[in-house]
């Protein structure tokens, strides 16, 4: 009657939730995974990037905290260790983010190509002379062949 109890007892237990159980890196970087594809859903529908960042995050954490109570429906179990687990990788995809956007002036011209083609203050005042005309020639005088 006794192992019966115990293993009774021991099927209804969920399992133990460690910090650093077999699922917490695949919650990690699906919840990347989705930060990165929502962010370009939303950036390819010409959302700003601040609120492709925000949008991103919502969606991330919809679908973190709906894998969650599908796991607490299904096993019993809602791990706000998961939860975590979901954040530090939608956190590093943000990161990740943050550090490959391209950011433009006020011309529209991106840093990185303002830079490079950086000209003198005074450097039109004391040229009457086009940058680089032989490029412009060249692109000018360039003909498309006819098919």
């Amino acid at each position: 009657m006794i192992a019966h109890l115990a293993l009774a007892l021991s099927l209804t237990t969920p399992p133990p939730d460690n910090w650093f159980g077999s699922d917490k890196l695949k919650h990690f970087f699906m919840a990347a995974f989705t930060q990165t594809v929502a962010y370009s859903a939303l950036q390819a529908a010409r959302v700003r990037h601040d609120q492709a960042v925000a949008g991103a995050w919502a969606v991330t954490a919809t679908v973190s905290i709906a894998k969650e109570i599908h796991d607490r429906r299904s096993y019993g179990l809602f791990s706000v260790r998961d939860l975590v687990w979901d954040a530090a990788g939608a956190g590093a995809a943000t990161l990740l983010i943050a550090r490959s956007v391209r950011t433009t002036d006020a011309t529209g011209q991106s840093a990185e190509a303002a830079q490079a083609v950086r000209i003198p203050p005074g450097a039109p005042l004391l040229s009457g002379v086009a940058r680089n005309p032989i490029l412009a020639e060249q692109v000018l005088s360039y003909s498309a062949p006819r098919r």
